[in-house]
């Protein structure tokens, strides 16, 4: 999640009001637990909601393949794209992995910093 978020350090203040994906939108960083390692949990962004179509890169022949996101799952990103494993990896998250929102990190010196969801929707198309 570089730059917002250090996997080796920085703590982060989560929201449980948000577990199961309830109020979650697109932008928003979430804790889940992760679908393909047992035990493990990881954070990502929300790039797509139920019904939703997104981009999945395809960089071994070149190729974009869209898809839409299926009820009761969630497209997640990580901000460092060449480097993270996210949806584009092991697919769609179910929103029953959800477990909160990520709302805040500690920086040093006994501050935070509020996450803040800087991305809009398009507006529709009329």
């Amino acid at each position: 999640m570089l730059p917002t978020l250090a996997a080796d350090g920085d703590h982060v203040w989560m929201s449980s009001i948000y577990r199961y994906g309830k109020g979650i939108q697109v932008g928003d960083v979430v804790s889940f637990k992760h679908p393909m390692v047992v035990d493990a949990e990881a954070i990502k962004r929300v790039a797509g909601m139920p019904g939703d179509f997104v981009m999945r890169d395809m960089h071994e022949n070149g190729a974009d393949t869209m898809l839409q996101v299926p009820e009761g799952h969630c497209w997640v990103l990580g901000d460092n794209l060449t480097e993270s494993r996210d949806s584009r990896v092991y697919g769609p998250l179910p929103l029953g992995l959800i477990q909160g929102k990520v709302i805040a990190k500690n920086l040093p010196g006994f501050d935070f910093a509020w996450l803040e969801n800087n991305l809009k929707r398009p507006a529709p198309v009329v």
